[in-house]
């Protein structure tokens, strides 16, 4: 403590600028204002005028203030809690606060620092002026302008709202006489308190903070109001060289300056011996980072670009905005702890190594968390990328948009019927593209239900093809996608696009909604097309003052995109748990408690490889929709690795986490949905010739009005598949069932109609007459009415033009209930044999012989013959010299050959 005394008086004069002398201007303004108060005549007059006409072009401090930064805007979750302050880096951090919420031991030290007269000097330090003077005017001393300065706080208030920082590093009379003058000025129109509470907020403290009020809560981590004294009296001495004294950057230099404050404080009795001298051994208790910041990219990439579009980059960064978002941070954290779990989990085996995420309530179109990355800090992961914002492919996560247009445009729904069959398209390049199921089989006939619900891509393939892949697109721009400038194929539907899961999340939120998009008018440019909303992330922005420049509820939005039943056939599907068995076994994709409609995706983007681009994961209830991706910033490729690893286990998880307490809600079936039954493949209304239907869900408006008439009955000739005509033997003629196609039914759909006759085991309607000149199946021997007997060769014709085999068999009568086969071939036959009948055993009688073709296009083409097997011979009684044998007693039952059909 006697230590603490002897230095106290030596500590008073040491220059500012830590080392340097600083700004010695006042010799000048003294001798003036000397010579006045003397009554020096002329100069007295001189320097009257001289400082009117300072005074006179002194702008009120208010308005200079008005034009001063006011800090950057101040961000906040939808609690209050801070995020983060954007700060200028010529201004800094600024958080201006009354005088009264500022310590007295930081008054106190100020005070006794930088000007202990404060309080009754006229706002000039007389003793610091006459130092100031002796040494930048007398011989012997630093020399002219190049001694120690004399500024008062209220000089120092001057100099940093009123000289320019290029004028301050000027040495001038000229500046000094303006600093001096206005200081007398301000000190004779406003009270101490009030230029104090002004220096406070101003002074610089070192690093970005300007202001009391800022450096406290940036060194400290609380306010200037809770300061302690070993604290305050640390702050205290930085503005004398914010360069030299700041802690972070010179910790022993600011404990040295923070013992040469506190014996100033002592010298004033501000403190005691005691009090100095425990505030000198404290030890320095560092906040851990120089600024606060959470969910940094929602802050820096999302939010403070969307502030900046919204009312400029000036005022972003000193506008003084207070902004509240939309942000969870309880459930922000939540999703960050995790991602970072999930991505662990899997990291070593597939060389993921980052994830993103996000959420938002689609009864408010708010965003509730949003982790642009694993880890923000992290370089070795590229964590500072946005993959929010990134665009990537999201695979099979697009495909709930194709289906939706094609409910809306052909009238489908979850139970129309799609062939997965292999299919392949020419790609405008002349690449051909090649879809391929997850598993890598085809399941033939299969619902859309089916399909969506097991992630299938053949089918949604070929639904685009059936849709139009601009209408799609169209569609995914209307829901919220904003990346899709440029030109696709049908590959879309399956990734074949890079899109951005914000974009993502608030394309599904329309599905979540009924069809409805819930948001605010958009901030960005987009073309026409586009959607003309955003999701809402900032509720909101208030001014410094006080004055309300944003409110979410004043510029809310619903606008309807889709109508509400087609969405909900989406739902319908995506929350069925029976429509998952086939790809993640029934329930694999679902939410405990929840009524959940889940999608994945899954991205191969690389040429000749199995490797996995990214992957995704979007679910959604009625008031929750997120979405989740995983992958690499730098797109390198990740192996064994399936949707379901990382990105759906993450999003259950997430889900779950924010849904707990709340109550389960189930999805609402809009009046427009009914449940009906289809004639397929026309999706008209069943007539009793309907050879296939289908029974799900519909849209009502988009049921059919008219009955179906693709499967139609027609009278045909049985000998070569074709139309009957007048000159068709009645014998000949058939009614059959077929699938008649529109004449207007042309390209990919009727590729498709005539897939599917192939796939039903239907003959697509002849349109052909039948010409008996050329007939693809005759029998030519035995000629009709012939009598037979014993073994009868038959020759004829079975060759048709898309041949697959032949059949001849016989029956007893001339209308057989029932036929035996003589013989079947894989082998046509022209004018040739076609097999050998057996009659011998047969009773006499009529019997009919019928030829059977299967051809691929016409089905079974047929022809009859109807012949008299006459009464058999009995062979000769064998003598008992010629057999050892009996005779028989009886004629034993004729028994027919070969299998019965």
């Amino acid at each position: 403590m006697v230590r603490l005394f002897s230095r106290r008086r030596r500590w008073r004069s040491r220059p500012r600028n830590g080392g340097r002398r600083i700004n010695p201007w006042l010799a000048v303004p003294l001798i003036l204002f000397g010579m006045m108060l003397a009554g020096g005549g002329a100069f007295a007059i001189a320097g009257f005028v001289i400082y009117r006409s300072y005074a006179d072009d002194l702008v009120p401090i208010e308005e200079a203030l008005a034009q001063q930064s006011a800090g950057g805007a101040e961000i906040y979750d939808r609690n209050g809690r801070p995020l983060y302050e954007f700060v200028d880096d010529l201004e800094g951090l600024r958080r201006p606060v009354p005088l009264s919420d500022v310590s007295r031991y930081l008054i106190d030290a100020t005070i006794a620092t930088e000007d202990s007269s404060f309080y009754s000097n006229p706002g000039v330090n007389i003793k610091g002026l006459m130092r100031a003077a002796y040494e930048n005017f007398f011989p012997g001393q630093p020399g002219f302008l190049k001694g120690s300065g004399g500024s008062s706080i209220t000089q120092q208030l001057v100099k940093n709202i009123y000289i320019s920082e290029a004028e301050r590093q000027k040495r001038s009379i000229s500046r000094k006489l303006k600093e001096t003058a206005y200081a007398i000025e301000l000190t004779n129109r406003y009270s101490k308190d009030q230029i104090l509470e002004w220096y406070l907020n101003q002074i610089p403290y070192g690093g970005i903070y300007n202001g009391i009020e800022a450096a406290s809560q940036g060194y400290f981590g609380k306010t200037a109001k809770d300061l302690t004294l070993a604290e305050a009296a640390l702050l205290a001495g930085i503005p004398a060289c914010p360069r030299c004294y700041n802690p972070r950057e010179n910790l022993p230099a600011a404990i040295e300056r923070r013992h040469q404050v506190l014996m100033l404080m002592l010298e004033e009795n501000k403190i005691t011996p005691e009090e100095a001298w425990i505030a000198n051994q404290a030890p320095v208790e560092l906040a851990p980072s120089w600024f606060l910041i959470d969910a940094p990219h929602w802050v820096l990439s999302y939010v403070g670009p969307e502030l900046e579009k919204m009312f400029g980059r000036q005022m972003l960064y000193r506008g003084g905005l207070r902004v509240t978002t939309t942000l969870d941070l309880d459930l922000q954290k939540k999703a960050e702890a995790i991602l970072e779990e999930k991505i662990s989990d899997y990291e070593e085996s597939s060389g993921g190594h980052n994830g993103a995420l996000v959420a938002e309530d689609p009864t408010t179109g708010e965003i509730l968390a949003y982790v642009g990355s694993r880890n923000y800090f992290r370089e070795d992961i590229l964590g500072q990328n946005d993959m929010a914002q990134a665009v990537n492919s999201p695979g099979s996560a697009l495909k709930p948009f194709n289906y939706v247009t094609s409910f809306m445009k052909l009238g489908w729904g979850p139970g129309t019927l799609v062939l997965d069959t292999p299919a392949s398209f020419t790609e405008a390049d002349g690449k051909v593209f090649t879809p391929r199921n997850p598993s890598g089989d085809f399941k033939g006939p299969i619902s859309i239900r089916t399909a969506l619900g097991n992630s299938l891509n053949v089918p949604a393939f070929k639904v685009i093809l059936a849709t139009g892949v601009q209408d799609v697109v169209n569609t995914a721009k209307k829901m919220g996608l904003t990346e899709l400038t440029g030109s696709y194929g049908p590959s879309f539907t399956i990734g074949g696009v890079d899109v951005k899961l914000v974009d993502m999340v608030f394309g599904y939120s329309v599905f979540a909604n009924n069809g409805v998009m819930r948001g605010v008018p958009t901030v960005l440019d987009l073309p026409e097309g586009d959607r003309t909303l955003d999701p809402v992330s900032i509720l909101h922005v208030e001014d410094s003052e006080g004055n309300v420049l944003f409110d979410a509820n004043d510029q809310r939005q619903d606008l309807p995109i889709i109508p509400a039943e087609y969405a909900y056939l989406i739902t319908s599907i995506l929350s069925d748990p029976q429509a998952q068995c086939l790809t993640f076994g029934c329930g694999g994709l679902s939410i405990p408690g929840q009524q959940a409609a889940i999608k994945t995706g899954t991205s191969e983007p690389y040429e000749d490889s199995h490797a996995i681009g990214d992957t995704w994961a979007m679910g959604y209830t009625p008031n929750l929709v997120v979405g989740v991706w995983a992958g690499n910033a730098d797109n390198s490729p990740m192996w064994n690795i399936l949707s379901t690893s990382i990105s759906w286990r993450a999003l259950r998880d997430f889900m779950e986490a924010a849904l707990e307490g709340k109550p389960a809600l189930t999805f609402e079936q809009p009046p427009g949905v009914v449940k009906a039954t289809v004639c397929f493949p026309s999706g008209k209304l069943p007539t009793e010739y309907c050879g296939k239907t289908v029974d799900d869900l519909f849209a009502a408006d988009s049921l059919p009005k008219e009955k179906d008439d693709w499967w139609r009955p027609l009278k045909i000739d049985t000998r070569n598949g074709l139309l009957a005509t007048e000159m068709t033997p009645p014998q000949f003629i058939q009614e059959r069932v077929f699938l008649v196609l529109p004449e207007g039914l042309t390209g990919f759909d009727r590729q498709q109609a005539e897939e599917w006759a192939r796939a039903l085991g239907v003959a697509l309607a002849p349109t052909e007459r039948s010409d008996p000149k050329n007939l693809p199946v005759l029998i030519t021997v035995p000629a009709w009415g012939a009598s037979v007997g014993g073994v009868v060769t038959v020759t004829g014709r079975a060759a048709s033009g898309d041949f697959e085999s032949y059949r001849l068999e016989y029956g007893a009568g001339a209308s057989p209930a029932a036929w035996t086969v003589i013989q079947e071939s894989t082998t046509p036959v022209s004018d040739a044999v076609l097999g050998s009948w057996d009659t011998r055993g047969l009773a006499p009688g009529t019997y009919t012989l019928r030829l059977v073709v299967r051809d691929r296009g016409r089905g079974e083409l047929s022809t009859t013959a109807t012949v008299t097997v006459g009464r058999q011979q009995a062979k000769p009684t064998p003598t008992r010299a010629s057999s050892p044998h009996p005779s028989p007693t009886s004629t034993p039952t004729p028994q027919p050959r070969g299998n019965t059909r």
